[in-house]
C-alpha cells in the first residue's frame, strides 16, 4: 500500500503495520505475469513438465522441469531454492544481473514483441479511425492496463509518448516489465 503522510508521521518505521511493506514477487510469479500480459501463457493444468531453459516454453512456471543437478538459469538467477535441499524459506537478494536479464533476455524481448502484436491487434481488430497520435495514446494505455492493471496517470502518458518518440514500442513493453510496480506486488 502506498505510504500516507498521516500515518509516516505517528509510525515511519511501519512497527504498527499501518501499511503493507511492498515484497518483490517470486520468479515464478513475475514469469507468469509476463505471459499473461503478453496473451501467451497457457494455463492448461496438470500433463508433463515444461523445459523453462526453452524461450518458447509458455506454460506457468509452476509446471516447469527442476532438475536437482542444474535448475534453469533464470530460477537461480532469482533466487530459487537448491532442489538437492529441504527450503522452507526463500531467501530474496536483489542484484544488477537481475534487471541485467530483464534488459538483455531473449525471452523478455519475446514477450515484449507477443505484447505489442497483441495490442496492435486488439486496435485493429476494434476498426477504430485512429490518427497516428491517438493510436499511440491507445497502444499506451492498452500496454499499461496489461501489464500494470491500470492506465498510465496524465505525466506517465506524455513521459511514455517521449520515451517511443525515440525507442520502439517493443522497447516500451521492456521498460513497463523492468518497473518496480511490476516486480513488486504492496
Amino acid at each position: 500500500s502506498q505510504p500516507r503522510a498521516e500515518g509516516s508521521a505517528v509510525d515511519p518505521a511501519n512497527h504498527l503495520l499501518w501499511r503493507m511493506n511492498p515484497r518483490r514477487l517470486d520468479i515464478e510469479a513475475y514469469r507468469d505475469c509476463l505471459l499473461q500480459a503478453s496473451g501467451l501463457l497457457d494455463t492448461t493444468m496438470s500433463g508433463p513438465s515444461d523445459d523453462l531453459e526453452r524461450d518458447s516454453s509458455t506454460r506457468r512456471t509452476v509446471y516447469g522441469r527442476i532438475r536437482r543437478g542444474r535448475p534453469a538459469s533464470l530460477l537461480q538467477l532469482y533466487d530459487f531454492p537448491s532442489p538437492k535441499m529441504h527450503s522452507p524459506k526463500r531467501e530474496t537478494t536483489t542484484s544488477p544481473l537481475q534487471q541485467l536479464f530483464i534488459m538483455n533476455s531473449s525471452f523478455i524481448q519475446e514477450q515484449a514483441k507477443s505484447l505489442v502484436e497483441s495490442v496492435e491487434s486488439e486496435l485493429t481488430r476494434d476498426d477504430l479511425e485512429l490518427t497516428a497520435a491517438s493510436r499511440e495514446q491507445a497502444l499506451i494505455q492498452l500496454m499499461y492496463r496489461r501489464v500494470l492493471g491500470r492506465g498510465p496517470s496524465s505525466t506517465e502518458s506524455r513521459l511514455a509518448e517521449q520515451f517511443l518518440q525515440a525507442a520502439t514500442a517493443e522497447e516500451f513493453a521492456q521498460a513497463l516489465f523492468a518497473t518496480n510496480e511490476m516486480i513488486f506486488w504492496p
